[in-house]
């Protein structure tokens, strides 16, 4: 809006505080302890990071013993793959990721993440609703088209999506690379979509959040959930990897109370709802969640196995056969790196008519009806919790059963 001062600055420079590792990962993120030798460590030629790029380094994650935080090793320029490399569903408004396929209908990730939130809070009313670390912003658009009393604010590290916040609904407010002191103590709601695995320093992001808030202001976050989808555990760029115990800890530990940790309105996250409390009143947190050293086990024995399985399934595949990977996030690229052929994957298949056409890493997006009936098999890169359910469906709106090659 002409005249409007939307607080957006250029900064430049270094990345905001949290965004810089504290210590070299000798100490867990959310409570100080002393970590020790990682229990996982990946290929030693490249890691995966979440825009399924191919960098090279090992992937080490290590576990607090206190609090049950699940760390992995920080990128070493954290600066420049968030202000060049780092990018989600840019390819315009609509661009989106998808969620599922419920009753034969799409639905994307933002429109889930609308409708759960507008029913955790009441928007009706006039409010200051920050979304921190929010990309294009996607679902707070979402949210301000039916609430029209929110007042929106963005930010994000990168300038990368100041075309969006222009031309954002509800007369935004914005800023790149650093908050806006002006916002200080004013916000209602702050609101962040997975962001906070991606930080390193999780003590200066929720001083942050206090510090924007007014007195008894709600956060309320998304976090993946690592023990509902193993591929979070093996991406580069998640450094955190939380539980309810190391939320419940971070938070209470930033003066955050009223916790509320939802592990199944959003499939494979934690959805966090919180407010800010007195420091010197705020009540103790209940009790600590169990730290569950079998999942954590149960995770690292998982990505071993599925590397074998595939290279099995691989060695028996007859020669000359022509193979497609059914999924082109994480799952399916971590199957391509363990092929001993990659030669002979012909493409990816996806549902989501966003990835149709694009090429990721050197394989192009097909619609599975385009692939059907081409390839002798199909490994399957979907998160193993969903992956036979949604083949099962896929075999029956095809008409015939499909030669799947499965993670587990």
């Amino acid at each position: 809006m002409a005249g409007v001062d939307h607080g957006w600055h250029r900064g430049g420079g270094d990345l905001p505080r949290q965004f810089r590792e504290r210590r070299m990962m000798q100490w867990c993120n959310v409570c100080g302890t002393s970590l020790g030798a990682p229990i996982f460590a990946g290929e030693e030629a490249a890691s995966i990071t979440t825009m399924n790029a191919l960098i090279a380094g090992q992937t080490a994650v290590h576990l607090c013993t206190v609090c049950g935080h699940l760390q992995t090793r920080a990128l070493p320029d954290l600066e420049r793959y968030y202000a060049e490399e780092y990018s989600i569903n840019a390819d315009g408004v609509d661009d989106d990721q998808l969620y599922e396929i419920r009753d034969g209908r799409e639905i994307y990730r933002s429109e889930h993440q609308a409708t759960i939130l507008m029913q955790k809070l009441d928007l009706t009313r006039p409010l200051k609703v920050l979304d921190y670390g929010c990309a294009k912003g996607a679902t707070l658009r979402r949210v301000v088209e039916s609430c029209p009393g929110v007042q929106p604010y963005l930010f994000d590290v990168t300038e990368r999506y100041l075309e969006f916040w222009k031309k954002f609904p509800g007369d935004p407010r914005f800023a790149a690379h650093h908050v806006d002191p002006a916002w200080a103590g004013t916000l209602d709601v702050v609101l962040s979509f997975y962001a906070l695995e991606h930080i390193p320093n999780l003590t200066a992001a929720l001083e942050d959040f206090r510090n924007l808030l007014r007195p008894g202001g709600t956060l309320y976050f998304i976090v993946p959930n690592v023990y509902r989808n193993a591929a979070d555990f093996i991406v580069a760029d998640h450094v955190n990897h939380f539980s309810e115990r190391s939320l419940q800890t971070m938070l209470h530990r930033a003066g955050f109370g009223q916790v509320e940790i939802d592990v199944d309105a959003h499939a494979a996250a934690f959805v966090v709802t919180c407010r800010k409390e007195d420091l010197a009143q705020g009540a103790g947190p209940a009790a600590l969640a169990e730290i569950s050293h079998d999942e954590i086990a149960a995770l690292v024995d998982f990505w071993g196995a599925a590397k074998s399985r595939i290279q099995a399934a691989e060695a028996a595949l007859p020669e000359g056969s022509s193979v497609a990977i059914y999924g082109a996030g994480i799952y399916g690229n971590f199957i391509r790196t363990c092929l001993k052929r990659p030669d002979r994957v012909v493409a990816f298949m996806d549902q989501n008519r966003f990835l149709h056409g694009r090429v990721v890493n050197g394989l192009r997006v097909q619609p599975p009806a385009a692939m059907i009936g081409v390839v002798s098999a199909i490994f399957v890169g979907l998160n193993p919790r969903i992956a036979r359910r949604a083949m099962d469906e896929l075999s029956q709106s095809a008409g015939q059963e499909l030669p799947c090659i499965f993670l587990d």
